[in-house]
C-alpha cells in the first residue's frame, strides 16, 4: 500500500493500522565479510510499529502497550534480520511492517534501507547522534541555565533574565517530549503541548531579544504576545479539528513572525549595537536559518535530509550566547552591588568621624585607582592568554565539522589550563622575593622542555628582595620568561638551557642561557631585531624597571635581566 509520509495528507478511511509488505531486491545485498546477517534500516517510521521477517516478528516499539505518549518516529531504527529465518531462495523471503498511525503526528513508513548490518550501522549511529544524544545534550543544557536564570531572576528582578528563564525551561519541556520516551494519558494532550511548547519559546526568546534591545513600543512585539496569546486557542482548534494544515500554517506564521523579528534588530543597527546585541544577531540570524530549513524540507517538502534536523543544532549555539549574556548582565549586576555597597561604607565612615573625611575619600579614590587598574590588567592577560587560547580551541571545533582530533584540543585546553595558573601563580604575595618567583615558574615550564628533551640547569641563589615585583611585575616577568623559553623550544634547537641568578653591585642579575643556534644564526630565530618577540620582551622588561640584553653565548643565546635592589650586597657576576 503507497501511503504518504505525512498520514493526515491522505484520506481518514484508513483503520487504525497499515501493513507494508516490502518489495525486495531482486538479488540479495551483499554482506561484509565480518557479519553476514542483513538488517534494515528505518529513518522514520511513527508512531508505534513492529517488523516481521518470514512472519516472525523481530522488532517492536511499543506495539502491545496501551495508551499513552509514544513516537517511533523521533529516532531511526536499525532492524537485524537473524539469518536462520532466511530462506534459501532469497525471493521467497518476506519483510512485513505493522504501524498504528496517530493524528497530527509525522506517521507513515519513509523509504527502508536494506543491506550489511555493518554498511548501515554508521548511518543509523549519525542518525541516533543527531536525533536522541544532540537532544538530550541541548535539553540538559538548557535546563542548567534556565534554572541559573531563574536563581538570578529571583534574586534581582531583572525583567531580561525572567524571561531568559522562561523560554529555557520551555524548550526543555520541549525536548524532552522529542526524545525516544513513553508517557502515559492522552496522546493528543501530550503532543498539544508539544506543539505549544514551541509556540511559546519562540516567544519568549522574541521577547528577550526585545528587552535585550530595549524594543518597548515595537510592533513586533505586540505581535509575538498577540501570537502568545492566541497560540493555545489556535492549536486546540487544532486538536479538535485533527487538520494538520492549521499546524503548517501556525508555523508559516511563527517562521514570519521571526522574520519581521529580524529585520526589526537590523533596522535598530542604524543606532549602534553593543557586544551582546551583536553576537545575539549573529547567532540568533544561524538559528533561524537552520529553523527555516527544517519547516522548508520537513513541513513544504523541499529537497533535503528529513532524517537531520539543524535547528537542534542552533538552538546548541544559541543558548551559550544567551549564557554569555547571562553572564554579562549578571557581571555588570555584581559590580553594580559593589559599586553601591562602596558608597554606603564611604558614607557611613564619612559620618561617623569629620575628621577624617577627606583622608577617607582620597584613600577610597587611591583604592578605586589600584583595583581599576589590576581589574584592567587582569582582563588583558586573560584576553591575551587564555582568552587567545579557548578563541583558538573553539575556531578549531568549528572548523572540524564531525571529526574533531580529542589530542589536539586536549594540547589546547591543556596550554589554556597553564595560562589560567600563571595568571593565578601571579596574584600570589612574593615581596619581591626573585627565587620564589622564578621556582613558581619552573613548576610550569620544566614539564614542556622535558618533552623537548632540554636539560634545565636551575642555579638559581638567593639574592636580594626586587622591588616592583608585586602581582602586575610578576606577570610581566612570567610573560617575559614564557617568551624567551618559547624561542629555545621552537627555534633554539638546544639541548640544554641554564638559569642563574646573582647580585652585581647595586643590580640585581638574571640570565636564561642556551646552547642553541645561537642569536641571529638561523633565519627563523626568534629573536630578531624589530621583531614582534624582542619588542614584548623589551616592553614588559621597561614596565617593571628592569634592563635587558640579548648576546650570543658561544654556542647558544644568552638573555640577560638586570633588576635594582633594595638592599645591596656584595658579589659579583658568575664565571
Amino acid at each position: 500500500m503507497a501511503l504518504p509520509h505525512l498520514w493526515d495528507d491522505g484520506t481518514k478511511t484508513w483503520g487504525d493500522e497499515v501493513h507494508y509488505r516490502l518489495r525486495l531486491p531482486p538479488t540479495p545485498p551483499e554482506a561484509t565479510s565480518g557479519d553476514a546477517q542483513l538488517a534494515l534500516l528505518l529513518p522514520r517510521i511513527g508512531v508505534r510499529f513492529r517488523v516481521l521477517f518470514n512472519g516472525q516478528e523481530v522488532e517492536s516499539q511499543a506495539w502491545r502497550r496501551g495508551p499513552g505518549y509514544f513516537d517511533a518516529g523521533t529516532h531511526a531504527h536499525l532492524v537485524p534480520l537473524p539469518p536462520s529465518l532466511r530462506k534459501p531462495q532469497w525471493e521467497h523471503n518476506r519483510v512485513e511492517i505493522q504501524l498504528q498511525p496517530q493524528a497530527l503526528r509525522i506517521s507513515g513508513l519513509a523509504p527502508v534501507w536494506i543491506g550489511s548490518r555493518d554498511a548501515l550501522q554508521e548511518r543509523h549511529q549519525r542518525l541516533i547522534w543527531w536525533q536522541v544524544h544532540l537532544t538530550w545534550m541541548v535539553a540538559a543544557s538548557a535546563l542548567m541555565m534556565g534554572l541559573l536564570s531563574l536563581l538570578i531572576w529571583m534574586m534581582s528582578e531583572e525583567r531580561l533574565l525572567g524571561l531568559l528563564a522562561a523560554g529555557l525551561l520551555v524548550l526543555t519541556l520541549r525536548l524532552y517530549l522529542s526524545t525516544p520516551l513513553f508517557l502515559s494519558g492522552p496522546f493528543l494532550a501530550w503532543d498539544y503541548l508539544h506543539k505549544l511548547t514551541f509556540t511559546l519559546y519562540c516567544g519568549f526568546l522574541y521577547l528577550f531579544i526585545s528587552e535585550l534591545f530595549d524594543f518597548r513600543q515595537s510592533v513586533v512585539r505586540k505581535l509575538v504576545k498577540i501570537m502568545m496569546v492566541i497560540g493555545p486557542f489556535w492549536l486546540g482548534v487544532l486538536v479538535w479539528t485533527q487538520n494538520y494544515n492549521l499546524y503548517r500554517l501556525w508555523t508559516g506564521v511563527i517562521v514570519l513572525v521571526c522574520v519581521l523579528a529580524l529585520l526589526k534588530v537590523i533596522h535598530r543597527a542604524r543606532w549602534g549595537m553593543d557586544v551582546n546585541q551583536r553576537l545575539m544577531v549573529v547567532v540568533g540570524l544561524a538559528t533561524m536559518v537552520t529553523g527555516l530549513r527544517d519547516f522548508l524540507v520537513v513541513q513544504v517538502g523541499l529537497p533535503g535530509d528529513v532524517d537531520i534536523r539543524w535547528m537542534t543544532a542552533g538552538s546548541l549555539v544559541l543558548m551559550f550566547a544567551m549564557g554569555w549574556v547571562l553572564v554579562q548582565r549578571t557581571s555588570q549586576s555584581m559590580e553594580q552591588v559593589e559599586r553601591l555597597n562602596a558608597e554606603l561604607a564611604h558614607k557611613v565612615n564619612e559620618r561617623e568621624d569629620e575628621l577624617h573625611a577627606m583622608f577617607s575619600r582620597l584613600r577610597a579614590v587611591e583604592s578605586q585607582r589600584v583595583l581599576e587598574t589590576e581589574r584592567r590588567r587582569l582582563t588583558r592577560d586573560m584576553h591575551d592568554g587564555l582568552g587567545s587560547q579557548l578563541v583558538q580551541t573553539l575556531n578549531l571545533v568549528h572548523s572540524s565539522g564531525e571529526r574533531v582530533e580529542s589530542a589536539t584540543i586536549a594540547f589546547m585546553l591543556s596550554h589554556a589550563l597553564e595560562e589560567l595558573r600563571m595568571t593565578l601563580d601571579s596574584l600570589e604575595p612574593m615581596g619581591g622575593d626573585l627565587p620564589t618567583i622564578l621556582g613558581t615558574l619552573r613548576q610550569r615550564i620544566a614539564p614542556a622542555l622535558k618533552v623537548a628533551g632540554i636539560e634545565l640547569d636551575w642555579q638559581v641563589q638567593e639574592v636580594p628582595v626586587v622591588p616592583g615585583l608585586e602581582a602586575r611585575g610578576v606577570m610581566h616577568l612570567f610573560r617575559c620568561l614564557q617568551e624567551v623559553f618559547a624561542n629555545v623550544v621552537k627555534h633554539a634547537h638546544a639541548s640544554r638551557v641554564a638559569v642563574r641568578t646573582w647580585q652585581d653591585g647595586e643590580r640585581i642579575c638574571l640570565s636564561v642561557t642556551d646552547n642553541g643556534v645561537g642569536l641571529g644564526e638561523a633565519p627563523e630565530s626568534g629573536y630578531r631585531e624589530g621583531g614582534r618577540g624582542i619588542s614584548n620582551i623589551r616592553l614588559r622588561a621597561a614596565e617593571i624597571g628592569a634592563e635587558v640584553w640579548f648576546s650570543g653565548a658561544l654556542p647558544g643565546t644568552r638573555v640577560t635581566f638586570s633588576f635594582a635592589c633594595e638592599d645591596p650586597l656584595a658579589g659579583g657576576a658568575p664565571a
